[in-house]
């Protein structure tokens, strides 16, 4: 652990669970992701709107430069990739997903604004459907880039500030036995999940530590993150799996937006 996660504080166990002998298993995950191009801090209140019809300024980012002259705004703007994108009424969308940095290696942070399915599991299976079928599409590597909006119009990503810390018990485990007759049927202590989730204009990072002890168109496309939408990570290659999934849904993992 130290030699792996250098920065990370070196867990301790010890007998404080009150049985002569217990069984830890131990998880620790760190990612951080840094964007090749910084997006722009937005500075005013973008408004996010939950399932229950609440509205919340928020803090966000996107890839507008507000003054002139930026040289990096084309920059920011191609290092987007559009991983699928299914046009509304207008301007409006009713489904997308993004890659925020096409250029982050070894793992691939994709955001899409979909409908949720009856699990997050069954939600991040459609959005890789759709990716599939988008790319089959005939103009494919046209829509996939995003227009920057320099020389007129142009496609317009807009992403709140998230800041997420939780750490859960599952009280559900605790007291239940180990089904292994090898373990001799030990009673299940403790079970908790710690997660810290950042997503700003610089990139991600993405801290988790589980314990369990037993004893082309014709308009500019405007992809605003305002609604409930899903965040999950991957590593960049065919078929992987994803082992982050998180469904937004509530301004309070959001950076509140202060008017300056």
């Amino acid at each position: 652990m130290k030699k792996r996660f250098p920065s990370a504080p070196v867990p301790f166990f010890d007998r404080s669970y009150g049985f002569p002998d217990v069984i830890v298993a131990y998880s620790y995950l760190n990612i951080d992701l840094e964007f090749k191009y910084p997006f722009y801090t937005k500075n005013s209140a973008f408004i996010f709107n939950d399932t229950e019809g609440t509205q919340t300024k928020v803090a966000s980012f996107y890839n507008i430069a507000e003054g002139m002259g930026d040289s990096n705004s084309k920059q920011v703007c191609e290092q987007v990739d559009i991983l699928f994108y299914k046009s509304g009424n207008g301007v409006e969308p009713t489904e997308f997903a993004i890659d925020l940095c096409k250029y982050t290696s070894p793992y691939q942070v994709v955001l899409a604004h979909v409908s949720r399915g009856n699990t997050l599991g069954s939600t991040v299976a459609s959005v890789e459907k759709k990716i599939s079928e988008f790319k089959e599409g005939p103009n494919y590597e046209v829509l996939r880039k995003l227009r920057p909006p320099i020389y007129g119009p142009g496609d317009i990503v807009i992403v709140p500030d998230i800041l997420y810390k939780l750490t859960h018990q599952f009280t559900e485990l605790m007291g239940k036995s180990i089904g292994n007759s090898k373990l001799g049927g030990l009673p299940i202590v403790k079970a908790q999940q710690m997660i810290d989730f950042s997503l700003s204009r610089t990139g991600v990072i993405l801290k988790s530590e589980a314990e369990f002890t037993v004893a082309a168109l014709a308009q500019p496309r405007h992809l605003y993150f305002n609604k409930p939408f899903i965040i999950y990570v991957k590593k960049r290659q065919e078929n992987s799996k994803s082992f982050f999934v998180m469904w937004v849904d509530n301004a309070e993992l959001m950076q509140e937006f202060e008017s300056k």
